[in-house]
């Protein structure tokens, strides 16, 4: 779906369209859910935090302004409330984690997935990570990205490319590793 098309969708959403919703939804989750994904490294905080979006999105869709970058409205509204979870998480004070590990298991991102995504999880920052994955994953150009992480155009592509020559070189490093 095209950001024009994602923009109508979300008019017809404001106006009470229960399918542009689905629409919506079908068309955005799977790069939406990288991009928590990115930023918590946790796939069962992504999951909720995924759900949290669209839910703020369905009481805040009244806020959007027709001709926005609608991507760029939805990724704001996930990466606010995913931020806003990991500050409050941080706060907490855990206690009886073995208890709560050996009830419920864990999930960690650094010892699953493909090795790609493991080298990025080892190798890169939080904000590269990011801008990997929205550009790799969800396809969004450089000037998009820019405009969702309200950076500019510049550090936005040196990020991207310096993140890309980490990866090679630990890949590199690794393939090495296993002659």
């Amino acid at each position: 779906m095209t950001k024009q098309e994602l923009d109508v969708e979300m008019q017809k959403l404001q106006q009470g369209d229960e399918l542009a919703f689905e629409r919506i939804y079908n068309d955005t989750k799977r790069g939406l859910f990288a991009f928590i994904l990115s930023m918590t490294r946790d796939y069962y905080l992504a999951e909720d935090m995924m759900q949290t979006a669209y839910i703020r999105l369905r009481t805040t869709i009244s806020n959007y302004r027709a001709g926005g970058n609608a991507y760029a409205w939805l990724y704001t509204i996930a990466k606010n409330a995913t931020l806003n979870e990991i500050a409050r998480r941080k706060r907490e004070s855990v206690t009886d984690t073995l208890e709560d590990e050996g009830k419920f298991g864990t999930y960690d991102m650094d010892e699953s997935g493909s090795p790609v995504t493991q080298v990025m999880n080892k190798v890169l920052s939080d904000s590269e990570r990011q801008i990997v994955t929205l550009h790799v994953i969800s396809g969004f150009k450089h000037r998009e990205i820019a405009d969702m992480l309200d950076k500019p155009l510049g550090t936005v592509l040196w990020t991207y490319n310096n993140a890309l020559s980490k990866i090679k070189k630990e890949l590199q490093k690794e393939g090495e590793n296993e002659k």
